[in-house]
């Protein structure tokens, strides 16, 4: 039964657009996801749910969304960085519906938090004017899996 809920699932993430939906459009969990996900992962649970933004007295301030997920994957943790990395680069030859969401420009940060542990923990930041999404990719020394861990912020 799992397996046919994690065929669903990925069957459901590539069918669907690959752009972010725009201020007609719906914010979807799967249509989201599809943007992120790593080609071939295995999905461990995905949620959205309202992401309660507040002002400093604790007052709803803009309505927003956050959307999380964990994935898995044989692949080197390498591979995985180069895969985002790849996929975050400029590209002049975006269409002109990613320029325009691209319009206010964008900020990508990536570190590597793995000197003196037994593990590899490596932390990507995306950062647009209305959305903010955090890749954690990590792998154990001795595990078979590398995880990655997704949250993505939508200001509405």
């Amino acid at each position: 039964m799992r397996l046919i809920a994690a065929v669903l699932f990925f069957v459901a993430c590539v069918s669907i657009a690959n752009q972010p939906a725009t201020a007609d459009e719906p914010v979807t969990l799967m249509g989201t996801i599809s943007q992120w996900s790593y080609p071939n992962s295995k999905f461990n649970g995905a949620e959205m749910s309202d992401a309660a933004t507040v002002n400093s007295d604790g007052n709803r301030t803009v309505q927003s969304l956050v959307c999380k997920a964990t994935m898995t994957t044989d692949d080197s943790i390498e591979k995985v960085l180069d895969f985002y990395k790849t996929k975050l680069a400029p590209d002049n030859n975006a269409d002109d519906k990613m320029k325009a969401k691209l319009k206010d420009g964008r900020s990508v940060l990536v570190s590597d938090d793995s000197e003196g542990r037994p593990f590899a923990l490596h932390t990507i930041l995306i950062n647009t004017k209305t959305t903010s999404t955090t890749l954690i990719v990590s792998r154990g020394s001795g595990e078979t899996k590398t995880y990655i861990v997704w949250k993505h912020y939508v200001r509405l």
